[in-house]
């Protein structure tokens, strides 16, 4: 009777071990699934991934924001000019309440010096994400619940969170659209493999002219939400000690984003927060609107060396940054500045004296 008893147990404990081990295997492989029905794009989600990829405690300068930031701070200006450590945490379109979990999600493994917030958001005008800037935006976030939070806070009811969270009803159609590249584990990061810092390259050139702007303190009501964030996130680096600098990236269409700017700079000065906007006419580093934008948004690469030049030069100036140059543990940025300057050699700094940014001849510099 005994045997039996024990014999009996044997089995209840295999039975429920199966269970367990199939219950974590059926997890793991919809967790793959999800993963490779993901898009790998470098405009949000990638950027995220890498993150996680990185020495804790090795980013000096984080910026968090839209695609004028990723498209605007060439962290590799900023390494080989300056030797700062700087990553670039961005997403299409990206909404301050995203902007406060992918912080909250950062602030686990790394401690910046400062953050840059890009202010761009204070323009945007509706509650809540698009379907695909959700994805872009929140599908990287490895924090259960930063990424929850951060998928509720995209959608306007709660219900429809569950699609996002779970992950394959939201992606599953992408089949069609995959490659061989989608079941790699990590991703390659649109081929700029793991030392990537998060900066993306535009080649396009776009001719634009001086915007006709007078540059005034009237302000625009910033959308609830969008300021319901800002100021979330600006308390949340008041309460980690870490300090702010809100950007204004320069960009032609800013005249009608001015009103915006000047509320949420409003705002970030009851946190004691600065900024500098650099579509201010007073501020002049040769960027040109003729040859330095790929389109009426964003910086192409000619755009993003010289402002980070002028970035780089700010901050310097603003906060005792360290220069991480030589030091062994920040070897990923040597690897990632080589590799791009290798593939835009202009801009190395040895041929920066010989080639001056302002080799367009004729051109009108911003303002």
């Amino acid at each position: 009777m005994a045997e039996q008893t024990v014999s009996r147990r044997k089995k209840i404990a295999f039975f429920w071990l199966r269970l367990v081990c199939f219950a974590l295997l059926t997890a793991l492989l919809l967790s793959y699934a999800v993963y490779v029905f993901t898009p790998k794009s470098d405009y949000g989600i990638c950027s995220m991934m890498n993150l996680y990829r990185q020495p804790d405690d090795s980013i000096d300068v984080l910026a968090v924001g839209t695609s004028l930031a990723y498209a605007g701070i060439n962290t590799n200006v900023l390494w080989e000019e300056y030797g700062i450590a700087a990553y670039d945490l961005c997403s299409a379109e990206q909404p301050f309440w995203v902007s406060y979990y992918t912080l909250r999600e950062v602030l686990k493994t790394q401690r910046p010096k400062v953050i840059l917030l890009d202010a761009k958001p204070a323009i945007y005008t509706r509650d809540y994400s698009k379907r695909g800037r959700t994805i872009l935006s929140t599908f990287g976030i490895r924090g259960i619940e930063n990424r929850i939070g951060a998928i509720l806070a995209c959608v306007e009811k709660s219900r429809d969170a569950l699609g996002y969270i779970l992950g394959l009803p939201e992606v599953h159609s992408n089949y069609s659209k995959l490659t061989a590249n989608d079941f790699v584990f990590p991703p390659d990061n649109g081929s700029r493999g793991a030392s990537w810092k998060g900066y993306i390259e535009s080649d396009q050139v776009e001719h634009h002219q001086k915007p006709s702007l007078v540059f005034n303190t009237v302000r625009r009501n910033m959308n609830d939400r969008e300021e319901e964030y800002a100021r979330k996130i600006f308390e949340l680096a008041q309460a980690e000690g870490i300090p702010v600098l809100l950007l204004g990236l320069p960009n032609p269409d800013y005249a009608n984003d001015h009103m915006y700017y000047n509320a949420l700079w409003a705002v970030a000065e009851e946190y004691g927060v600065h900024g500098i906007n650099y579509n201010d006419p007073g501020i002049r580093f040769g960027l040109r609107y003729s040859s330095d934008f790929a389109d009426w948004q964003h910086l192409n690469v000619k755009g993003s060396v010289t402002f980070s030049r002028k970035l780089g030069e700010d901050l310097k100036m603003l906060f005792d940054l360290p220069d991480r140059r030589g030091d062994a543990k920040y070897i990923s940025y040597d690897e990632c500045a080589r590799q791009w300057f290798d593939q835009y050699p202009l801009f190395e700094s040895s041929a920066w004296e010989e080639h001056p940014l302002n080799w367009f001849a004729g051109e009108e510099e911003m303002p």
